[in-house]
């Protein structure tokens, strides 16, 4: 069994809405944190929202990480979300 991790981006006074969060600054720590949770990730669990702003940005996006990023297997939590016919989705 594998074990379940949590990664989410947050402000420092609590916030966690993607439209309310500045914009984050990224550096070679967070980098290597990514690449590194990246690496031992067999599938990731999305919300709905969080899938959707994926969905349409990742796709587009190149390079070793943006590769192995987007061939992760995804499993999507959402009650109004309609299947697409890929079984990678």
């Amino acid at each position: 069994m594998r074990k379940l991790i949590v990664t989410e981006f947050i402000s420092v006074d609590g916030i966690a809405e993607v439209e309310k969060l500045p914009s984050v600054t990224w550096n070679d720590e967070m980098q290597k944190f990514k690449d590194d949770e990246l690496a031992d990730s067999g599938a990731m669990l999305l919300g709905r929202t969080t899938y959707e702003i994926f969905a349409g940005s990742w796709p587009k996006e190149t390079g070793d990480f943006a590769d192995r990023f987007n061939a992760l297997l995804k499993y999507i939590a959402s009650t109004s979300l309609t299947p697409r016919g890929s079984p990678r989705h």
